[in-house]
């Protein structure tokens, strides 16, 4: 309970610091609604006037909060609706891309980590340690172009943009193979890097139990080395994991921007693109409140996960 008393400071701070930034920023909504359209001053003036952009930045800056914290997010006059309902409807497509991304790099960093930290053959500990490294270092956008470029256009496996066909008419089971065709590869690249940590955080987590006195006193007792591993390594290495999904996942919803982006993916990371294109600032803190929402949600869940799973961190939070 005491984790979630720390969500509205958090939340507080983050928008103040994305509004001193977004303010900071050239030019505003009004002159880029506008664009080359010739404009008086007066015309000019009058505009920001509706919108409040003529109030000292102090006074916006507490309206906002005071706004934001109600559920009012302000309004869009790029998109002609409300902020909140325009973000949420974005959410779900950036939900569903981060959960596949989240998914696959535990289905394959899993069990590559444990692999790489029980496996007697150093080639192999070498080879997953450089494979990660360089899954660490390739941009996601040049990742991203390098597979639209090989996977959609040259041998043309799977479709590169949006995240349905557009017209398709069909079952839902056909509808959902629609889907996930369009998700396999935005998913991926979102991937790479957190599995590479997954890969990181499971090998260096099952060396630290794999060296503990127990399992070196049940391997002085003679008990067999499949049994150990099942038996300890693999539950007690995935406790500090837990925290790790936790953070990939947070650090996933704020990085698809350029994904989504790239892949035509509807979601929140599309939205922002757009909106700071178009100097939409509304938009722009809306996107980044609920992203931050939906991050420290992830997080206080993951503690209090963790603190089920591992009976001593319970304890030391109660205290």
């Amino acid at each position: 309970m005491r984790r979630i008393g720390y969500v509205i400071p958090l939340l507080i701070g983050v928008i103040s610091f994305t509004f001193v930034l977004v303010s900071l920023a050239p030019g505003d909504i009004v002159t880029a609604t506008i664009g080359d359209y010739p404009a008086s001053e007066e015309y000019l003036a009058e505009r920001r006037a509706e919108l409040g952009l003529d109030q000292p930045l102090v006074v916006q800056y507490v309206n906002y909060v005071l706004n934001a914290l109600q559920g009012d997010l302000g309004y869009s006059f790029a998109n002609r609706q409300e902020v909140l309902p325009l973000v949420v409807n974005h959410l779900g497509a950036t939900m569903i891309l981060v959960v596949a991304a989240t998914l696959l790099s535990i289905v394959i960093g899993l069990p590559l980590g444990l692999w790489a930290a029980t496996t007697r053959r150093r080639a192999v500990d070498n080879a997953v340690n450089l494979s990660t490294l360089v899954a660490f270092s390739i941009p996601a956008f040049w990742l991203a172009l390098m597979a639209v470029l090989v996977f959609a256009i040259n041998l043309a496996l799977l479709p590169a943009h949006g995240m349905t066909t557009i017209g398709f008419v069909g079952t839902p089971i056909q509808q959902f193979g629609d889907l996930v065709s369009h998700l396999i590869l935005p998913a991926a690249v979102l991937a790479v890097p957190e599995t590479a940590l997954m890969i990181r955080m499971t090998r260096a987590s099952a060396n630290e139990v794999l060296n503990s006195g127990y399992v070196l006193t049940a391997v002085s007792k003679g008990l067999a080395r499949g049994r150990i591993i099942r038996r300890h390594v693999v539950r007690n290495s995935l406790l500090p994991v837990a925290t790790v999904m936790g953070y990939t996942f947070g650090t996933m919803v704020g990085g698809s921007v350029l994904v989504e982006k790239i892949f035509g993916w509807p979601g929140m990371g599309s939205l922002l693109y757009d909106s700071v294109q178009r100097r939409d600032t509304s938009v722009v803190l809306g996107v980044v409140v609920i992203v931050a929402v939906v991050t420290l949600v992830v997080n206080v869940v993951t503690d209090v996960v963790y603190g089920v799973i591992d009976p001593k961190v319970r304890e030391a939070t109660a205290l």
